[in-house]
């Protein structure tokens, strides 16, 4: 069940580096699996075509960090929304992983 945010926030997304597990915090997205990016951009992306395309490009969590408009549409996402919609979820995961890292700086 999801809870809601405090202050404004978003909550934390199923398959997002701050949403918890059982064992606590989920391993940060650049140690993903090929399989836990598939399952990532399936959701993300709304298409589960994208999933095949992680699978075919033996896409990690490392390089699903780095990927940009051009790998994109190199990858064969073609419509020019779906990869802007992409990067802004792209953008986003970055950004929980940032803020994950800083709070296990604080000692938080």
């Amino acid at each position: 069940m999801d809870l809601p945010a405090e202050d404004g926030a978003e909550a934390p997304q199923m398959g997002s580096p701050e949403a918890e597990g059982p064992e606590g915090p989920q391993r940060p997205a650049g140690q993903w699996s090929g399989a836990e990016v598939g399952s990532w951009l399936a959701a993300h992306g709304r298409d589960a075509a994208l999933e095949e395309l992680a699978r075919e490009h033996a896409l990690t969590g490392r390089g699903l960090l780095r990927l940009t408009e051009g790998s994109l549409r190199r990858m064969g996402v073609n419509r020019r929304n779906r990869r802007r919609e992409l990067l802004r979820e792209l953008l986003r995961l970055r950004l929980q992983q940032e803020v994950q890292e800083l709070r296990s700086i604080a000692g938080e």
